[in-house]
């Protein structure tokens, strides 16, 4: 299992970069050639750390947490009975029947860090220097499991479409895979009802270690400087509708 979360987290990078590296394609201004810079400089997930630009500190402190508070502008979300929300990603996870949510300690170690990096200001300067931080998982006792990876928003990343960065990521996803000795059956985009609202999921099933597991993610991004990649793995053929009922956007 901690196999897969580390692949998890390398390909949740991989679909941010694939996206990034191909920025330029669809720009409808090739005169600006500086604009064009910038978005290669954010195709690595590390630029985009707050502090490197004092100039424009008063556009990107306040996406540079000071607390574990998200309502004081702090990346990481909070537990409350059975709903995690992260304010700052405008999302609301309610915990499905049956399943539980990891505590810090067992996030922590998903991440390979302690415990006491997760508060706020550590937790800006983690996803600063690797590029992504896992903050919530919940799983049952299958062994099925979903989870939230943020990591900071490339430059030029809204320019695409869910469906656009999807397709874009598909050859390297796949080259990925392979290089790993895993094989990929599935890779489709579809339209879901998530939380009530259709949405971009992007479908896959693939085979670690001969499991099969089947993965739906999502992408939540909005004007800050940060953005979240959810992904719920089946292992045991469940329902995915009912878990993905409980997404929803803070009201």
């Amino acid at each position: 299992m901690r196999k897969y979360f580390a692949l998890l987290l390398a390909l949740c990078l991989l679909f941010t970069l694939a996206a990034c590296k191909s920025s330029p394609a669809p720009s409808t201004d090739p005169g600006t050639s500086e604009t064009d810079s910038q978005t290669s400089d954010g195709g690595s997930s590390d630029s985009q750390t707050p502090d490197t630009d004092p100039a424009d500190s008063d556009t990107t402190t306040p996406d540079t947490p000071d607390t574990d508070d998200p309502s004081q502008g702090g990346i990481r979300g909070v537990i409350t009975d059975s709903v995690y929300e992260n304010k700052m990603l405008n999302l609301r996870i309610k915990l499905p029947s049956g399943w539980i949510f990891y505590n810090d300690e067992q996030i922590a170690e998903v991440n390979n860090i302690t415990a006491d990096m997760l508060s706020g200001t550590d937790a800006a300067d983690f996803i600063g220097k690797n590029g992504q931080l896992m903050d919530m998982m919940i799983t049952d006792v299958k062994g099925n499991n979903a989870n939230l990876i943020i990591q900071p928003k490339p430059e030029g990343l809204d320019r695409y479409t869910d469906e656009q960065i999807f397709t874009l990521s598909e050859e390297s996803f796949k080259s990925y895979l392979s290089d790993a000795g895993m094989d990929l059956t599935v890779y489709e985009p579809l339209t879901m009802n998530v939380g009530g609202q259709d949405r971009s999921v992007l479908h896959m099933i693939l085979s670690i270690n001969g499991t099969e597991i089947e993965e739906y993610q999502l992408r939540y991004r909005n004007d800050s400087d940060y953005m979240g990649i959810l992904t719920v793995a089946i292992q045991d053929g469940s329902d995915v509708q009912p878990i993905l009922d409980g997404f929803t956007a803070i009201n």
